[in-house]
Protein backbone atom coordinates (compact mmCIF):
# COMPACT_ATOMS: atom_id res chain seq x y z
CA UNK A 1 0.00 0.00 0.00
CA UNK A 2 3.12 2.25 1.20
CA UNK A 3 4.65 1.51 -2.13
CA UNK A 4 1.24 2.67 -4.47
CA UNK A 5 1.39 6.11 -2.55
CA UNK A 6 4.56 6.35 -3.24
CA UNK A 7 3.57 5.77 -6.92
CA UNK A 8 0.76 7.77 -6.85
CA UNK A 9 2.63 10.83 -5.31
CA UNK A 10 5.23 10.61 -7.86
CA UNK A 11 3.12 10.58 -10.71
CA UNK A 12 1.23 13.73 -9.69
CA UNK A 13 4.76 15.37 -8.62
CA UNK A 14 5.51 16.30 -12.59
CA UNK A 15 2.05 17.15 -13.87
CA UNK A 16 3.19 17.93 -16.82
CA UNK A 17 5.28 15.39 -17.86
CA UNK A 18 2.49 12.98 -16.47
CA UNK A 19 0.35 14.30 -18.87
CA UNK A 20 2.53 13.75 -21.69
CA UNK A 21 3.05 10.28 -21.05
CA UNK A 22 -1.15 9.52 -20.14
CA UNK A 23 -1.72 11.82 -23.42
CA UNK A 24 0.55 9.36 -25.44
CA UNK A 25 -1.49 6.04 -24.37
CA UNK A 26 -4.39 7.37 -24.43
CA UNK A 27 -4.21 8.76 -27.84
CA UNK A 28 -2.71 5.33 -28.72
CA UNK A 29 -5.90 3.32 -27.30
CA UNK A 30 -8.24 5.75 -29.24
CA UNK A 31 -6.56 5.32 -32.81
CA UNK A 32 -6.77 1.73 -32.43
CA UNK A 33 -10.47 1.47 -31.25
CA UNK A 34 -11.49 3.93 -34.09
CA UNK A 35 -9.11 1.99 -36.89
CA UNK A 36 -10.75 -1.22 -35.08
CA UNK A 37 -14.18 0.25 -35.51
CA UNK A 38 -14.29 1.16 -38.82
CA UNK A 39 -12.45 -1.83 -40.09
CA UNK A 40 -15.25 -4.22 -38.26
CA UNK A 41 -17.85 -2.00 -39.39
CA UNK A 42 -16.30 -2.27 -42.95
CA UNK A 43 -15.66 -5.96 -42.44
CA UNK A 44 -19.78 -6.18 -41.41
CA UNK A 45 -20.83 -4.05 -44.52
CA UNK A 46 -18.84 -5.64 -46.95
CA UNK A 47 -20.25 -9.43 -45.27
CA UNK A 48 -23.91 -8.61 -45.30
CA UNK A 49 -24.06 -6.45 -48.90
CA UNK A 50 -22.11 -9.92 -50.52
CA UNK A 51 -24.54 -12.20 -48.40
CA UNK A 52 -27.49 -10.05 -49.70
CA UNK A 53 -26.22 -10.39 -53.43
CA UNK A 54 -25.29 -14.11 -53.04
CA UNK A 55 -27.51 -15.51 -50.42
CA UNK A 56 -26.50 -17.87 -48.11
CA UNK A 57 -25.52 -20.48 -50.69
CA UNK A 58 -25.80 -21.22 -54.47
CA UNK A 59 -27.06 -24.75 -56.10
CA UNK A 60 -26.21 -25.50 -59.34
CA UNK A 61 -26.50 -28.55 -61.96
CA UNK A 62 -23.07 -30.62 -61.85
CA UNK A 63 -20.30 -29.22 -63.78
CA UNK A 64 -21.82 -25.86 -63.78
CA UNK A 65 -19.56 -24.02 -61.20
CA UNK A 66 -16.65 -24.65 -63.25
CA UNK A 67 -17.82 -22.83 -66.14
CA UNK A 68 -19.65 -20.10 -64.70
CA UNK A 69 -16.90 -17.56 -65.79
CA UNK A 70 -19.04 -17.98 -69.59
CA UNK A 71 -22.50 -18.21 -68.07
CA UNK A 72 -23.43 -21.14 -69.48
CA UNK A 73 -27.32 -22.10 -70.04
CA UNK A 74 -26.34 -25.37 -71.35
CA UNK A 75 -25.78 -26.92 -67.70
CA UNK A 76 -29.05 -25.94 -66.17
CA UNK A 77 -30.99 -27.79 -62.54
CA UNK A 78 -34.37 -29.15 -64.52
CA UNK A 79 -37.45 -30.14 -62.41
CA UNK A 80 -37.51 -26.84 -61.21
CA UNK A 81 -41.08 -26.79 -59.70
CA UNK A 82 -40.51 -29.63 -57.86
CA UNK A 83 -36.88 -29.22 -56.91
CA UNK A 84 -37.51 -25.64 -54.91
CA UNK A 85 -40.77 -27.28 -53.05
CA UNK A 86 -38.05 -29.80 -52.04
CA UNK A 87 -35.67 -27.09 -50.90
CA UNK A 88 -37.86 -24.65 -49.31
CA UNK A 89 -39.90 -27.49 -47.17
CA UNK A 90 -35.98 -28.96 -46.07
CA UNK A 91 -34.94 -28.11 -42.44
CA UNK A 92 -33.29 -24.97 -41.72
CA UNK A 93 -34.30 -23.29 -45.35
CA UNK A 94 -35.85 -20.02 -44.76
CA UNK A 95 -36.16 -19.20 -48.30
CA UNK A 96 -34.94 -19.90 -51.73
CA UNK A 97 -35.46 -18.73 -55.30
CA UNK A 98 -34.76 -19.41 -58.76
CA UNK A 99 -32.41 -17.62 -61.51
CA UNK A 100 -31.49 -17.80 -65.16
CA UNK A 101 -28.25 -16.16 -65.95
CA UNK A 102 -26.79 -15.67 -69.50
CA UNK A 103 -24.51 -13.23 -71.10
CA UNK A 104 -25.36 -11.73 -74.09
CA UNK A 105 -25.42 -8.28 -76.49
CA UNK A 106 -27.37 -5.26 -74.93
CA UNK A 107 -28.63 -3.15 -77.89
CA UNK A 108 -30.16 0.53 -77.21
CA UNK A 109 -30.81 2.89 -80.21
CA UNK A 110 -27.14 3.32 -82.17
CA UNK A 111 -25.28 2.19 -78.75
CA UNK A 112 -24.96 -1.94 -77.54
CA UNK A 113 -22.78 -3.16 -74.47
CA UNK A 114 -21.98 -6.95 -73.59
CA UNK A 115 -24.06 -7.23 -70.32
CA UNK A 116 -26.28 -9.84 -68.65
CA UNK A 117 -29.51 -10.91 -68.50
CA UNK A 118 -30.39 -12.03 -64.96
CA UNK A 119 -33.90 -14.04 -65.26
CA UNK A 120 -35.48 -13.71 -61.46
CA UNK A 121 -38.60 -15.26 -59.34
CA UNK A 122 -39.92 -11.01 -58.74
CA UNK A 123 -41.42 -11.64 -55.10
CA UNK A 124 -38.96 -14.17 -53.65
CA UNK A 125 -35.67 -11.77 -55.31
CA UNK A 126 -37.22 -8.91 -53.76
CA UNK A 127 -37.72 -11.00 -50.88
CA UNK A 128 -34.06 -12.26 -50.71
CA UNK A 129 -32.13 -9.24 -52.71
CA UNK A 130 -34.04 -6.04 -51.42
CA UNK A 131 -34.27 -5.24 -55.11
CA UNK A 132 -37.80 -3.00 -54.92
CA UNK A 133 -35.61 -0.53 -51.80
CA UNK A 134 -32.95 -0.64 -54.53
CA UNK A 135 -34.53 1.23 -57.41
CA UNK A 136 -33.94 4.50 -58.39
CA UNK A 137 -35.79 5.36 -61.25
CA UNK A 138 -39.64 3.73 -61.76
CA UNK A 139 -40.51 0.31 -60.37
CA UNK A 140 -39.07 -2.99 -59.92
CA UNK A 141 -41.03 -5.74 -61.97
CA UNK A 142 -44.01 -7.72 -60.65
CA UNK A 143 -44.97 -11.43 -61.48
CA UNK A 144 -47.64 -9.52 -64.47
CA UNK A 145 -44.86 -7.54 -65.56
CA UNK A 146 -44.38 -9.72 -69.53
CA UNK A 147 -40.49 -8.60 -71.26
CA UNK A 148 -40.12 -5.78 -68.95
CA UNK A 149 -37.17 -5.50 -67.24
CA UNK A 150 -34.75 -3.11 -64.98
CA UNK A 151 -31.55 -2.19 -65.69
CA UNK A 152 -28.33 -0.88 -63.34
CA UNK A 153 -28.49 2.38 -63.05
CA UNK A 154 -24.47 2.89 -64.69
CA UNK A 155 -25.64 1.29 -67.89
CA UNK A 156 -28.84 3.44 -68.17
CA UNK A 157 -26.54 6.64 -68.23
CA UNK A 158 -23.97 4.93 -70.17
CA UNK A 159 -26.93 4.05 -73.10
CA UNK A 160 -28.86 6.79 -71.94
CA UNK A 161 -31.79 4.64 -71.27
CA UNK A 162 -35.43 6.22 -69.70
CA UNK A 163 -38.13 4.82 -68.35
CA UNK A 164 -40.60 2.87 -71.17
CA UNK A 165 -37.46 2.93 -73.68
CA UNK A 166 -36.85 -0.60 -75.39
CA UNK A 167 -34.00 -2.88 -75.26
CA UNK A 168 -32.72 -5.72 -77.40
CA UNK A 169 -30.57 -8.59 -75.64
CA UNK A 170 -28.98 -10.91 -78.40
CA UNK A 171 -27.67 -14.22 -77.59
CA UNK A 172 -27.68 -17.90 -77.65
CA UNK A 173 -30.54 -19.96 -76.35
CA UNK A 174 -29.26 -23.09 -74.12
CA UNK A 175 -29.58 -25.50 -77.30
CA UNK A 176 -26.69 -23.01 -79.22
CA UNK A 177 -29.42 -20.96 -81.49
CA UNK A 178 -29.17 -17.47 -81.86
CA UNK A 179 -31.67 -15.38 -80.65
CA UNK A 180 -32.78 -11.77 -80.06
CA UNK A 181 -35.38 -10.58 -77.17
CA UNK A 182 -36.90 -6.91 -76.74
CA UNK A 183 -37.48 -6.12 -73.18
CA UNK A 184 -39.47 -3.11 -72.29
CA UNK A 185 -37.72 -0.72 -68.95
CA UNK A 186 -39.70 -0.29 -66.21
CA UNK A 187 -37.23 1.17 -63.47
CA UNK A 188 -33.05 1.36 -62.35
CA UNK A 189 -31.39 -0.48 -60.03
CA UNK A 190 -28.45 0.29 -57.75
CA UNK A 191 -27.67 -2.86 -56.61
CA UNK A 192 -24.41 -2.21 -55.51
CA UNK A 193 -23.02 -5.54 -57.47
CA UNK A 194 -20.96 -3.84 -60.06
CA UNK A 195 -22.37 -6.85 -62.56
CA UNK A 196 -25.47 -5.86 -62.16
CA UNK A 197 -25.40 -1.93 -62.07
CA UNK A 198 -22.78 -1.63 -64.80
CA UNK A 199 -24.23 -3.99 -67.34
CA UNK A 200 -27.16 -5.93 -65.66
CA UNK A 201 -30.80 -6.24 -67.00
CA UNK A 202 -33.77 -7.90 -64.54
CA UNK A 203 -36.34 -9.66 -66.18
CA UNK A 204 -39.12 -11.95 -65.08
CA UNK A 205 -37.92 -15.81 -64.34
CA UNK A 206 -40.31 -17.25 -66.90
CA UNK A 207 -39.48 -14.96 -69.49
CA UNK A 208 -35.88 -15.68 -69.66
CA UNK A 209 -37.66 -19.76 -69.49
CA UNK A 210 -39.35 -18.97 -72.68
CA UNK A 211 -36.51 -16.85 -74.78
CA UNK A 212 -33.23 -18.98 -73.50
CA UNK A 213 -35.62 -22.60 -73.83
CA UNK A 214 -35.20 -23.90 -70.59
CA UNK A 215 -39.02 -24.76 -69.64
CA UNK A 216 -39.32 -26.10 -65.62
CA UNK A 217 -35.39 -24.88 -65.55
CA UNK A 218 -32.65 -22.47 -64.02
CA UNK A 219 -29.24 -22.26 -64.03
CA UNK A 220 -29.05 -21.52 -60.40
CA UNK A 221 -30.99 -22.19 -57.13
CA UNK A 222 -30.20 -19.32 -54.70
CA UNK A 223 -31.21 -20.39 -50.72
CA UNK A 224 -30.48 -18.73 -47.30
CA UNK A 225 -30.75 -20.62 -44.10
CA UNK A 226 -30.99 -19.64 -40.61
CA UNK A 227 -27.64 -18.28 -39.95
CA UNK A 228 -25.08 -17.29 -42.73
CA UNK A 229 -21.86 -18.37 -40.52
CA UNK A 230 -23.75 -22.10 -40.62
CA UNK A 231 -24.26 -22.41 -44.76
CA UNK A 232 -21.49 -24.69 -44.67
CA UNK A 233 -23.54 -27.95 -42.57
CA UNK A 234 -26.82 -25.98 -44.71
CA UNK A 235 -25.24 -26.99 -47.67
CA UNK A 236 -24.04 -29.95 -46.54
CA UNK A 237 -27.72 -31.45 -45.65
CA UNK A 238 -29.16 -29.60 -48.29
CA UNK A 239 -26.83 -31.67 -50.77
CA UNK A 240 -26.94 -35.16 -49.34
CA UNK A 241 -30.77 -34.68 -49.48
CA UNK A 242 -30.69 -33.53 -53.05
CA UNK A 243 -28.19 -35.71 -54.25
CA UNK A 244 -29.66 -39.32 -52.39
CA UNK A 245 -29.60 -42.03 -55.15
CA UNK A 246 -28.23 -39.66 -57.83
CA UNK A 247 -25.66 -41.20 -59.97
CA UNK A 248 -22.94 -38.79 -60.99
CA UNK A 249 -21.34 -39.93 -64.25
CA UNK A 250 -17.73 -39.43 -64.68
CA UNK A 251 -16.50 -37.53 -67.94
CA UNK A 252 -14.84 -40.68 -70.61
CA UNK A 253 -11.28 -39.82 -71.28
CA UNK A 254 -11.20 -39.91 -75.31
CA UNK A 255 -8.46 -42.14 -76.87
CA UNK A 256 -7.11 -40.88 -79.84
CA UNK A 257 -6.31 -44.01 -82.32
CA UNK A 258 -3.78 -44.56 -84.69
CA UNK A 259 -6.63 -46.36 -87.20
CA UNK A 260 -5.54 -47.68 -91.11
CA UNK A 261 -7.08 -45.42 -93.24
CA UNK A 262 -9.96 -47.09 -95.03
CA UNK A 263 -10.65 -46.65 -98.80
CA UNK A 264 -11.32 -43.49 -99.91
CA UNK A 265 -14.52 -42.43 -100.90
CA UNK A 266 -15.45 -39.88 -103.63
CA UNK A 267 -16.54 -36.89 -102.33
CA UNK A 268 -19.53 -36.95 -104.75
CA UNK A 269 -19.66 -40.59 -104.74
CA UNK A 270 -23.25 -41.87 -105.49
CA UNK A 271 -23.45 -44.65 -102.51
CA UNK A 272 -22.89 -41.41 -99.96
CA UNK A 273 -26.37 -39.56 -99.82
CA UNK A 274 -24.82 -36.86 -97.95
CA UNK A 275 -21.95 -35.89 -100.21
CA UNK A 276 -19.13 -38.09 -98.54
CA UNK A 277 -19.79 -36.56 -95.55
CA UNK A 278 -21.17 -38.33 -92.28
CA UNK A 279 -24.79 -37.66 -91.25
CA UNK A 280 -24.96 -35.14 -88.32
CA UNK A 281 -26.50 -36.17 -85.76
CA UNK A 282 -30.02 -35.08 -85.37
CA UNK A 283 -29.84 -36.13 -81.44
CA UNK A 284 -29.11 -33.17 -79.33
CA UNK A 285 -28.26 -33.13 -75.78
CA UNK A 286 -30.77 -31.49 -73.23
CA UNK A 287 -29.25 -28.95 -71.17
CA UNK A 288 -30.82 -29.71 -67.89
CA UNK A 289 -28.64 -32.44 -65.75
CA UNK A 290 -29.32 -34.45 -62.81
CA UNK A 291 -27.86 -33.72 -58.94
CA UNK A 292 -26.37 -30.80 -57.35
CA UNK A 293 -23.17 -29.13 -56.46
CA UNK A 294 -23.45 -26.33 -53.82
CA UNK A 295 -21.23 -23.42 -52.60
CA UNK A 296 -21.37 -21.34 -49.68
CA UNK A 297 -21.68 -17.26 -50.00
CA UNK A 298 -17.91 -17.26 -48.96
CA UNK A 299 -16.96 -19.76 -51.57
CA UNK A 300 -17.93 -18.01 -54.21
CA UNK A 301 -16.73 -14.97 -53.02
CA UNK A 302 -13.19 -16.27 -51.61
CA UNK A 303 -10.80 -14.59 -53.69
CA UNK A 304 -12.34 -10.94 -52.48
CA UNK A 305 -12.04 -11.61 -48.78
CA UNK A 306 -8.76 -13.08 -49.60
CA UNK A 307 -7.84 -9.86 -50.87
CA UNK A 308 -9.73 -7.87 -48.24
CA UNK A 309 -7.69 -10.02 -45.44
CA UNK A 310 -4.74 -8.22 -46.84
CA UNK A 311 -5.67 -5.10 -44.99
CA UNK A 312 -5.80 -7.17 -41.64
CA UNK A 313 -2.08 -7.67 -41.51
CA UNK A 314 -1.72 -3.68 -42.54
CA UNK A 315 -3.90 -2.91 -39.79
CA UNK A 316 -1.86 -4.94 -37.50
CA UNK A 317 1.14 -2.85 -38.58
CA UNK A 318 -0.46 0.41 -37.88
CA UNK A 319 -1.14 -0.87 -34.48
CA UNK A 320 2.34 -1.91 -33.70
CA UNK A 321 3.54 1.22 -34.56
CA UNK A 322 1.11 3.32 -32.64
CA UNK A 323 1.70 1.39 -29.47
CA UNK A 324 5.76 1.58 -29.64
CA UNK A 325 5.21 4.88 -29.77
CA UNK A 326 2.92 5.30 -26.82
CA UNK A 327 5.41 3.00 -24.63
CA UNK A 328 8.78 4.91 -25.87
CA UNK A 329 6.82 7.78 -24.70
CA UNK A 330 5.80 6.07 -21.31
CA UNK A 331 9.61 4.98 -21.14
CA UNK A 332 11.25 8.24 -21.85
CA UNK A 333 9.15 9.86 -19.17
CA UNK A 334 10.17 7.30 -16.56
CA UNK A 335 13.77 7.52 -17.32
CA UNK A 336 13.55 11.18 -17.06
CA UNK A 337 11.92 10.75 -13.68
CA UNK A 338 14.16 7.86 -12.37
CA UNK A 339 17.10 10.56 -13.53
CA UNK A 340 15.67 13.84 -11.59
CA UNK A 341 14.84 11.41 -8.52
CA UNK A 342 18.06 9.98 -7.64
CA UNK A 343 19.22 11.79 -4.64
CA UNK A 344 15.60 10.51 -3.62
CA UNK A 345 16.29 6.64 -4.60
CA UNK A 346 19.41 7.03 -2.61
CA UNK A 347 17.66 8.24 0.89
CA UNK A 348 15.22 5.69 0.36
CA UNK A 349 17.65 3.04 -0.23
CA UNK A 350 19.91 4.33 2.76
CA UNK A 351 16.51 4.13 4.95
CA UNK A 352 16.52 0.43 4.56
CA UNK A 353 14.50 0.29 1.23
CA UNK A 354 15.05 -3.08 -0.62
CA UNK A 355 16.14 -3.19 -4.68
CA UNK A 356 12.59 -4.79 -5.11
CA UNK A 357 11.12 -2.12 -3.14
CA UNK A 358 12.63 0.41 -5.45
CA UNK A 359 11.00 -1.67 -8.55
CA UNK A 360 7.71 -1.75 -7.61
CA UNK A 361 7.42 2.03 -6.81
CA UNK A 362 8.80 2.81 -10.56
CA UNK A 363 6.21 0.00 -11.42
CA UNK A 364 3.22 1.29 -9.46
CA UNK A 365 4.22 4.88 -11.18
CA UNK A 366 3.95 3.50 -14.66
CA UNK A 367 0.70 1.26 -13.41
CA UNK A 368 -0.94 4.68 -12.10
CA UNK A 369 -0.22 6.00 -15.88
CA UNK A 370 -1.10 3.08 -17.86
CA UNK A 371 -4.45 2.75 -15.57
CA UNK A 372 -4.99 6.94 -16.19
CA UNK A 373 -4.13 6.87 -19.85
CA UNK A 374 -5.80 3.49 -20.94
CA UNK A 375 -8.85 4.62 -19.46
CA UNK A 376 -9.25 7.66 -20.94
CA UNK A 377 -8.61 6.21 -24.53
CA UNK A 378 -11.04 3.60 -24.17
CA UNK A 379 -13.47 6.36 -23.47
CA UNK A 380 -12.55 8.97 -26.10
CA UNK A 381 -12.17 5.89 -28.45
CA UNK A 382 -15.49 4.09 -27.99
CA UNK A 383 -17.41 7.61 -27.64
CA UNK A 384 -15.97 8.49 -31.41
CA UNK A 385 -16.82 4.56 -32.25
CA UNK A 386 -20.28 4.98 -31.04
CA UNK A 387 -20.47 8.39 -33.34
CA UNK A 388 -19.16 6.10 -36.23
CA UNK A 389 -21.90 3.60 -35.70
CA UNK A 390 -24.63 5.89 -35.60
CA UNK A 391 -23.81 8.31 -38.04
CA UNK A 392 -21.08 6.99 -40.09
CA UNK A 393 -18.22 8.43 -42.21
CA UNK A 394 -20.18 10.02 -45.82
CA UNK A 395 -17.51 9.00 -48.66
CA UNK A 396 -19.90 10.86 -51.28
CA UNK A 397 -21.46 10.01 -54.41
CA UNK A 398 -18.63 9.67 -56.38
CA UNK A 399 -16.73 6.90 -54.00
CA UNK A 400 -18.76 4.29 -55.99
CA UNK A 401 -17.40 5.56 -59.53
CA UNK A 402 -13.75 4.39 -58.14
CA UNK A 403 -14.17 1.53 -55.95
CA UNK A 404 -15.68 -1.23 -57.59
CA UNK A 405 -16.44 -3.32 -54.38
CA UNK A 406 -20.21 -3.79 -53.12
CA UNK A 407 -20.75 -1.06 -50.52
CA UNK A 408 -22.62 2.17 -49.92
CA UNK A 409 -20.80 5.17 -49.88
CA UNK A 410 -21.20 5.74 -46.47
CA UNK A 411 -18.96 3.76 -43.94
CA UNK A 412 -20.30 3.04 -40.59
CA UNK A 413 -17.88 2.01 -37.34
CA UNK A 414 -18.76 -1.07 -34.92
CA UNK A 415 -18.00 -0.83 -31.61
CA UNK A 416 -17.55 -4.29 -29.43
CA UNK A 417 -17.55 -3.98 -26.19
CA UNK A 418 -14.80 -6.98 -26.20
CA UNK A 419 -12.92 -4.80 -28.49
CA UNK A 420 -12.70 -1.66 -25.83
CA UNK A 421 -12.05 -4.48 -22.61
CA UNK A 422 -8.99 -5.44 -24.83
CA UNK A 423 -8.09 -1.99 -25.42
CA UNK A 424 -7.81 -1.51 -21.99
CA UNK A 425 -6.07 -4.35 -20.68
CA UNK A 426 -3.48 -3.57 -23.82
CA UNK A 427 -2.40 -0.13 -22.77
CA UNK A 428 -1.95 -1.32 -19.27
CA UNK A 429 0.31 -4.20 -20.28
CA UNK A 430 2.40 -2.09 -22.82
CA UNK A 431 2.59 0.67 -19.34
CA UNK A 432 4.05 -2.00 -17.38
CA UNK A 433 6.30 -3.41 -20.51
CA UNK A 434 7.65 0.24 -20.95
CA UNK A 435 8.16 0.55 -17.42
CA UNK A 436 10.37 -2.33 -16.53
CA UNK A 437 13.59 -0.80 -17.77
CA UNK A 438 13.64 2.22 -15.99
CA UNK A 439 12.20 0.30 -12.93
CA UNK A 440 15.19 -1.60 -13.06
CA UNK A 441 17.70 0.74 -13.22
CA UNK A 442 15.99 2.87 -10.05
CA UNK A 443 16.44 -0.70 -8.38
CA UNK A 444 19.89 -0.96 -9.37
CA UNK A 445 21.26 2.18 -8.21
CA UNK A 446 24.02 1.96 -5.61
CA UNK A 447 22.95 4.02 -2.58
CA UNK A 448 26.75 5.84 -2.12
CA UNK A 449 26.56 6.91 -5.78
CA UNK A 450 22.56 7.82 -5.54
CA UNK A 451 23.35 10.07 -2.71
CA UNK A 452 26.18 12.01 -4.38
CA UNK A 453 24.51 12.27 -7.68
CA UNK A 454 23.45 16.07 -8.30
Amino acid sequence: MNNLKLAVRGVLRNKRRTLIAVGAIAIALMCIILLNSLMDGFDKQFKDSVIESSGHLQLYAPGYYDERRTLPTDIAIGDLAENLERIRGMDGVVDATAQITFGGLILHGGDEIAGIVVGVEPEAAARMHNFPDKVQKGRYITPEDSDACVVGYRMADLLDIEIGDVLTAVTQTSYGALTAMDFTVVGTVATLNPMIDEGGVLIRLEDAQRHMELEDAATAIIVNGEDPDKSTELKDDLLALLNAGVEFETPAVEETLMVEPEEEVPLFAEKAPTGGFEEPDEEVEAPTREGFEGYTWFDLNHLIFDIMGMKDQIMDIIRAIMIIMAAAMIANTMLTNVFERTREIGVLMAMGSKGRQILFIFLGEALVLGLIGSLAGVVLGGGLGLLLQNVGIDMGTDYSEWVNIPMGSVFYGLVKPLMLVRAFILGIFVSLLAGIYPAAKAARMLPTKALRFI
